[in-house]
């Protein structure tokens, strides 16, 4: 049953993914928003792991939930920032599968 709850999280966390690299990649004005994108996927990637991994715990080391927030704050908004500067081409076309195997791997740190 575990595993089918870290799969559910790991979709959701690529399809949210996947809609805001759609966004900046379609609408012109969104491409230079990079720190706009990096906090909307933080805020969404914190309610998700408390949903999913926080709240069932007794008690949740609180310190080191925040530090790993952090870490994907500064990694997604680094991400996002390449994803405008090389908004096509091989590194463009590189970066995109770099997304979804980041989210995989973010989701078994926690």
């Amino acid at each position: 049953m575990f595993d089918t709850i870290i799969a559910f999280y790991v979709f959701l966390k690529v399809m949210f993914l996947y809609s805001l690299v759609r966004t900046q990649v379609k609408f012109e004005p969104m491409r230079e928003h990079y720190l706009l994108f990096g906090v909307l996927y933080t805020g969404a990637a914190a309610f998700l792991s408390y949903v999913f991994y926080i709240s069932p715990q007794a008690a949740p080391n609180m310190r080191l939930w925040e530090m790993w927030l952090g870490k994907v704050f500064v990694i997604y908004t680094v991400y996002f920032w390449l994803l405008s500067k090389y908004d096509e081409g091989v590194i463009f076309w590189t970066l995109l599968p770099l997304g979804a195997v980041l989210v995989y791997v973010e989701a078994f740190v926690l």
